[in-house]
């Protein structure tokens, strides 16, 4: 019963992250360009139908031919709510409401952790409960962290006039996010034990 609460619990949360990155996202909308209405529909919509998807798991619905009509129904509309990847239409659709307005570094930044929370709290939801799950992708969730803060405060900072300079800074700043997204990428492989 320990196993179904703590999933109940990680619904309930992507739930939350899910409300608080769409109102986050939709939130300054003054000057705000055409199409926020219909990013804000979609991203709602597709939340809502990735926390039914959570919610439903992987419960079984009817199968057999001699079903009822409702029984068939609803089988139906399980398989249609599990196809779909709403997680990622949800995020799109969130990036897009970001990008139809005019918002400062930070407040970018705030969407990009509240997103990585989301799909992460979504993933525990969807396959064990236990964040210690997760301890394996911790250099990768540290580095790209690192590297979203890097973002922010390169954004933040004012433009450099143009020139070999700026130029030169751009090419540094693009190896330098190379070179950490390679070094959290792990690097030693499995022996091969075949017989």
């Amino acid at each position: 019963m320990s196993g179904a609460l703590a999933r109940a619990r990680a619904t309930a949360g992507a739930a939350l992250l899910a409300a608080v990155t769409i109102a986050w996202a939709a939130l300054p909308a003054a000057g705000a360009r055409p199409g926020l209405r219909v990013a804000l529909v979609v991203a709602v919509a597709s939340a809502v139908a990735s926390l039914a998807h959570l919610a439903i798991g992987e419960a079984e619905i009817g199968g057999d031919p001699f079903d009822p009509l409702v029984v068939r129904v609803a089988a139906e509309a399980v398989r249609l709510v599990r196809v779909p990847p709403w997680s990622e239409v949800m995020i799109i659709a969130t990036l897009t409401l970001e990008a139809l307005h005019r918002s400062r570094p930070w407040h970018t930044g705030v969407l990009g952790v509240a997103l990585l929370a989301y799909l992460l709290t979504a993933h525990l939801a969807q396959t064990s409960p236990r964040p210690g799950t997760l301890r394996p992708q911790l250099p990768v969730l540290a580095a790209g962290l690192g590297l979203l803060i890097l973002a922010v405060g390169a954004a933040a900072l004012p433009r450099p006039p143009a020139g070999s300079a700026a130029e030169l800074l751009r090419v540094l700043a693009v190896i330098a996010a190379v070179l950490a997204g390679g070094l959290a990428l792990p690097t030693t492989r499995r022996p091969d034990h075949r017989p």
